[in-house]
């Protein structure tokens, strides 16, 4: 009998899954990944290369990593960055457009860096903009622009490490010396620390790892339980239990998307509002698609070093793992027909030791530190800082409802959406890379020129107006197989594209 030939098409969305059964997901989850290295959900669908980052702001003056990085509106010119000085104590850096050069900020108070590994920032706002700076070694210190006070109030806490502003109090916690106690200033006062000007202290039954508001409540995270405090004021507020069986296991972790308060939990990434209903209950993570990878992470990174931001414009959250290993990770909210869901992706070589994202104006800024004492800009650029951006998208292995099957496999058409010269890499994976199984040759993947996109590319850019470059790609592939895995793979300064999806030709005949 001819050969019968029949298409399969492929929508790609889904993200990275590495815990679903390899049977399942060929047939449940075709479009998502067993492989996703430095592609992200895109807005527009399908998954894109990441773009780059660049060293928009030079080397702050200093030795060793950069300690903290924050984008502000409204004070100087919205970059700040913290790194030890080589000599002296001014440990604080404000970034100068004019002059495109960092300028130490005179730290009064004597502040020592020895021991500190992180400067956390808070923005709040109690009348004019200033921002709030805690190492857990040194006093809390303001910064409005202009001058850096310390907080030397008697009953403020001497080394905090976490601060927040909530219902008009600026809230301290994590000193050393009183690791359960959270302490709050008086209203719109965020040095004075005075019982009778309405400041206080609470106690709350466990060492704090974390705070941070969201809608009406303070949540305070210990490493296995997690409370509440609602109110607006000494005389009101109240504390009461979210969870006992569980808790926050990195500071930085804790970050608002998509109007929830998500934070890293011992079974992955947690909502709070989920865990606020039903407790310690597995199925109310968001990331078990990817428990294996957390898995790893939760066992073999520290996880002290962690670092987060929030991409507002492509509802996107990034969390850097470990420095020294280049590891991360990116959630996308994709919106489906049940609602809105996270897909996930690896980030791989962007070395972050701190983040901090925010607008300036109406711009969204991105940014990192790094061990060496460098400060980038994400989402700039088409590398690494000028290095060459790997990226990996491996499909599921796929066999058209009959894995017992043989196919023939001739042609595989990817729909792709391209922002400029790219060439990507295919491999065909026949049987889940059976050695007695033969796979073809590498095929290329070439695309010239792209068409300009709202909000995407920008003038002058290598976006091409007048061009008209075709989304569909089509391939002449070889061999046969009962199953079979596309990989695309990059490893370039092109462009960056978006996969949409795929469409696969075959043949079934009487081949066996």
């Amino acid at each position: 009998m001819a050969d019968q030939l029949s298409v399969h098409k492929v929508m790609c969305r889904g993200g990275l899954d590495t815990s679903r059964d390899v049977l399942a997901q060929g047939e449940q989850s075709p479009g998502s990944a067993i492989q996703m290295v430095n592609y992200e959900a895109a807005i527009t669908g399908g998954y894109r290369r990441i773009s780059g980052f660049a060293n928009s702001y030079g080397t702050v003056t200093g030795t060793g990593a950069v300690l903290g990085v924050n984008v502000v509106n409204g004070i100087n010119d919205g970059i700040l960055a913290c790194r030890t000085p080589s000599s002296g104590n001014n440990y604080l850096h404000r970034w100068n457009n004019s002059t495109s050069a960092w300028v130490a900020v005179t730290c009064g108070g004597s502040p020592t860096m020895t021991g500190v590994s992180k400067v956390r920032f808070t923005n709040f706002n109690f009348g004019t903009p200033k921002t709030l700076l805690t190492d857990g070694i040194n006093p809390a210190a303001t910064y409005d622009g202009t001058t850096y006070t310390q907080i030397t109030h008697s009953a403020a806490p001497t080394d905090p490490k976490y601060a927040v502003d909530f219902a008009s109090h600026m809230f301290l916690a994590g000193d050393p010396a009183h690791p359960s106690k959270l302490f709050f200033s008086a209203p719109l006062a965020e040095t004075d620390f005075a019982a009778g000007n309405g400041a206080g202290v609470i106690q709350v039954g466990f060492d704090i790892v974390a705070i941070k508001p969201f809608r009406d409540a303070l949540y305070i995270f210990g490493t296995d339980t997690i409370k509440a405090l609602k109110g607006t004021s000494l005389a009101n507020f109240a504390l009461s239990g979210v969870t006992h069986n569980l808790g926050c296991m990195a500071t930085d972790s804790v970050i608002e998307i998509g109007g929830e308060l998500l934070f890293l939990s011992q079974d992955g990434i947690r909502p709070i509002s989920g865990t606020s209903r039903i407790g310690d209950v597995e199925l109310e993570t968001i990331s078990k698609d990817i428990q294996s990878v957390f898995n790893d992470i939760l066992f073999s990174l520290d996880l002290d070093g962690l670092s987060a931001v929030v991409i507002r414009k492509k509802s996107q959250f990034r969390l850097f793992f470990s420095a020294s290993e280049s590891q991360g990770l990116i959630g996308g909210i994709r919106k489906g027909q049940e609602g809105f869901s996270f897909e996930f992706g690896q980030l791989l070589g962007l070395e972050a030791t701190c983040a901090s994202s925010g607008y300036i104006g109406q711009y969204e800024y991105i940014i990192h530190g790094s061990s060496n004492g460098k400060v980038h800009r994400q989402e700039e650029g088409n590398s690494f800082d000028g290095t060459e951006i790997f990226s990996v998208y491996q499909t599921p292995y796929l066999y058209m409802e009959n894995p017992e099957q043989r196919k023939i496999f001739h042609k595989i058409t990817t729909y792709l959406r391209s922002e400029g010269d790219n060439e990507i890499v295919l491999s065909v994976v026949y049987d889940y890379d059976d050695v007695d199984v033969m796979n073809p040759t590498n095929y290329n993947i070439t695309t010239k020129g792209a068409a300009a996109y709202f909000n995407e590319a920008t003038y002058n850019s290598t976006a091409v107006y007048s061009g008209n470059p075709s989304p569909i790609q089509a391939t002449n592939i070889a061999g046969s197989g009962k199953s079979v895995s596309f990989k695309y793979v990059t490893n370039s300064t092109d462009a960056s594209h978006s996969i949409q999806g795929i469409v696969l030709t075959y043949g079934t005949g009487d081949l066996r």
